[in-house]
């Protein structure tokens, strides 16, 4: 992807090398040498190499578990026996998992520029549907070993195991490595109350609550829905997982790729949940008779659904003005979004199987509403831009935005729509 090199420029928290205005005329890209340039292109090819591998297999074996998510706690799972003991499990698993993502999300900020960020996020979150993909031939495998230890217990084994490895592996390589950076620096409370009182965070967290809801319930039914399709095998089943989590990460991919080529998000998403409303609308009313129909409608739904996801995740990173703000807006922002999970796993309750009718129709509600949050925060946000260009002035190709002190307050800050 080619980077446009103005974004090289924009929203930077304050350098002494870097003054929005100055005699040398640093403030624009022509200035600088093209040697430099050049480099700057270079930077995100280099980056990707280092930081994207990482970052994509930690959450590849995060979510090969996702319902088993914290490692080490995963393994200790195939010791339960009881309904008890699995639910004290569940609570280390939430907890654990909670942490993770807001703060991959958060890591990849730092390092790349506004409009490089939904193909960046689609490398780690996509490896969410390569798990699910790959759990679902796991699952398909381990139902046909012949073992004393049950099949659930050995599916929470092979899944949990990698990840524990892996995890310590890293936990050494991190503590080898820390000892060369700087201390963090200190987070300013003004800083804190600006992100507690900005209205475009919890209207970021409305957006992510419903798709959150139907995240959860694709995690947690997908085989479920589909066995009442009619691939009643429970084998036959999670295998048929497969196709709709491969559909997924071409469309998250495509959708990533133009929003950042475009640098917008709001449309993006609002055309993305339209179409899976008009899926989950064809689930709940198709006969049962028409499988084929009814499978390509759910395996639309659930590209769309996941497509919404770096999207969505880089829209509200891309608009906390600088690193204070994002840290702590990025929290708050999965926190509350989280919250549509808890909904989301009642969203298909047994006693409305085979059609699952009831769910079907809160899934298209759901996707509706976040059509309709998507397309209201981006015409708000294009707003609050050309209101400032129409008092400060239009930014200027290559200008340096210092945001320190302000953030997304700054005169010449521009928000992503």
């Amino acid at each position: 992807m080619e980077i446009d090199p103005k974004q090289t420029f924009e929203h930077v928290e304050g350098s002494p090398d870097l003054e929005p205005e100055n005699e040398k005329g640093l403030g624009r890209v022509e200035n600088y040498d093209l040697e430099w340039v050049a480099a700057q292109k270079r930077y995100p090819r280099k980056l990707d190499l280092t930081i994207l591998p990482m970052i994509s297999t930690l959450y590849f074996f995060e979510y090969l578990d996702r319902g088993n998510i914290a490692f080490s706690v995963c393994l200790l799972q195939i010791s339960t026996f009881n309904v008890s003991a699995l639910y004290v499990c569940r609570v280390f698993l939430g907890a654990f998992e909670g942490l993770f993502g807001t703060g991959i999300v958060y890591y990849v900020s730092l390092w790349y520029h506004r409009s490089e960020m939904g193909v960046r996020i689609f490398w780690f979150l996509g490896s969410t549907t390569i798990a699910g993909a790959f759990g679902g031939l796991i699952a398909y495998g381990v139902g046909h070993i012949n073992s004393h230890i049950q099949h659930w217990k050995l599916l929470f084994l092979i899944e949990g195991l990698p990840g524990f490895v892996l995890g310590l592996i890293l936990i050494a390589e991190a503590r080898y490595h820390s000892e060369a950076f700087d201390k963090a620096g200190k987070i300013q409370k003004k800083h804190v109350i600006m992100t507690l009182t900005d209205w475009r965070l919890y209207a970021q967290a409305a957006i992510y609550i419903p798709t959150a809801a139907l995240l959860a319930s694709i995690s947690g039914f997908l085989p479920t829905i589909i066995s009442n399709l009619g691939y009643t095998e429970p084998t036959k089943a999670n295998l048929m997982t497969v196709p709709p989590c491969a559909c997924a990460f071409v469309l998250i991919y495509l959708v990533s790729w133009n929003s950042d080529r475009m640098k917008e998000r709001g449309i993006h998403l609002t055309c993305l949940m339209i179409v899976a409303a008009i899926a989950y609308a064809l689930l709940a009313t198709l006969d049962q008779s028409h499988l084929g129909s009814k499978y390509a409608c759910m395996c639309i739904a659930v590209a769309c659904v996941y497509a919404t996801y770096p999207p969505s995740h880089a829209w509200a990173a891309n608009n906390f003005g600088n690193e204070t703000k994002r840290a702590i807006g990025m929290g708050l922002y999965t926190a509350l979004g989280n919250c549509g999970s808890i909904a989301g796993t009642w969203l298909y309750p047994a006693q409305d199987a085979p059609r699952f009718q009831n769910g079907h129709w809160v899934a298209m509600g759901l996707a509706l509403a976040t059509a309709c949050l998507s397309l209201g925060n981006s015409l708000s946000l294009g707003c609050i831009n050309r209101d400032r260009d129409r008092k400060f002035g239009k930014i200027e190709e290559g200008e340096v935005v210092d945001v320190t002190e302000e953030a997304d307050r700054s005169p010449k800050f521009r928000f992503i729509t």
